[in-house]
């Protein structure tokens, strides 16, 4: 039996390796000595970072991804009162018209002319806020 030159363990002939430090036992009669221990430098980073980097990506585009759909979410909630205020605008229209057709001597088409073009004022003015919003949230570059 002989010995480790690391250690000093007792070795049989065919081992490869010391059973108790590890060393190679092998190599260290075919190989040189080491040269002389270099500055340490800092160990290249491990694969698993460039894994976290993708990951990050990924939750990045995701963050993205949410934050256009709450957006979109938003702008259709701010545009979402034009509906009910032309629905809430036409009954009082009517009732108006019906007012006036019962107390004075206002004919039916009158009441009717009046009507639509009091509903055809909310539209326009309705597209004109929307496109003013429009411009000052997405300015021109």
């Amino acid at each position: 039996m002989s010995s480790c030159p690391k250690c000093g363990a007792k070795i049989r002939e065919e081992m490869n390796f010391c059973p108790k430090c590890g060393a190679s036992l092998k190599a260290q009669v075919a190989a040189p000595p080491p040269p002389p221990a270099a500055p340490e430098t800092p160990p290249t980073p491990p694969p698993v970072r460039i894994e976290k980097e993708e990951k990050r990506e990924k939750e990045e585009k995701g963050e993205k991804r949410e934050k256009e759909e709450k957006e979109e979410r938003r702008e259709k909630r701010e545009y979402a009162f034009i509906g009910p205020l032309v629905g809430g605008v036409i009954p009082i229209l009517l009732g108006f018209g019906l007012y006036l057709l019962l107390t004075t001597t206002i004919s039916w088409e009158v009441i009717g002319a009046i009507v639509f073009v009091i509903i055809g004022i909310m539209i326009i003015v309705g597209a004109v806020y929307a496109a003013v919003t429009a411009a000052r949230r997405h300015p021109p570059t």
